[in-house]
């Protein structure tokens, strides 16, 4: 697997983080979504809301996990350091469970989305829930350690990449 360029790897995680804000967002809208429901059931507003929030994360959340996967992790993996490997692993482990609890949430929604009944707001508040649940907490671990090492890890190579680049400058100009 190749990694990426650390002149890369900087606007990447600025672009993943800025993902993480967008997911707390829907998140947010789904919780909304489900308040909705259990004080209005379904309407036009729930038809359209539940489109949206499966939208954004049968896609965009789903392929903000396999970017982390081939992105971030290998730069962080392998490199000595316990905790890190330890963290990529519960991630990667958490994703799995992710896509399960995601699944349990879009049997709720999609027939909402699709403008049937069919689904149950008891099951929908608690599958939303565990959801959003199992998202914090490992959006807080991707942000609070391996997205700081990947970033410390994007820093050593650049500045690697000067200091050789400054001693080709030097045998050059020799």
């Amino acid at each position: 697997m190749n990694e990426p360029r650390s002149n890369d790897t900087l606007p990447m995680l600025d672009r993943l983080d800025a993902t993480h804000d967008q997911m707390r967002y829907w998140l947010g809208e789904l919780q909304t979504l489900v308040n909705h429901m259990e004080d209005r059931g379904w309407d036009t507003w729930a038809r359209d809301h539940a489109r949206s929030v499966i939208d954004f994360f049968s896609h965009t959340a789903r392929q903000h996990h396999v970017d982390v996967d081939r992105q971030i992790f290998p730069l962080v993996s392998g490199r000595g350091d316990a905790s890190i490997d330890m963290s990529v692993d519960r991630l990667r482990q958490d994703q799995g469970w992710l896509e399960e609890n995601w699944r349990e949430v879009l049997a709720q929604l999609q027939p909402v989305a699709e403008g049937f009944g069919g689904y149950d707001v008891d099951m929908l508040r608690h599958a939303a829930d565990v959801y959003a649940a199992l998202l914090l907490e490992h959006l807080a671990l991707e942000q609070g350690s391996v997205f700081p090492a990947a970033r410390a890890s994007a820093d050593r190579q650049v500045k690697a990449s000067e200091v050789r680049r400054g001693g080709a400058e030097l045998s050059a100009a020799a």
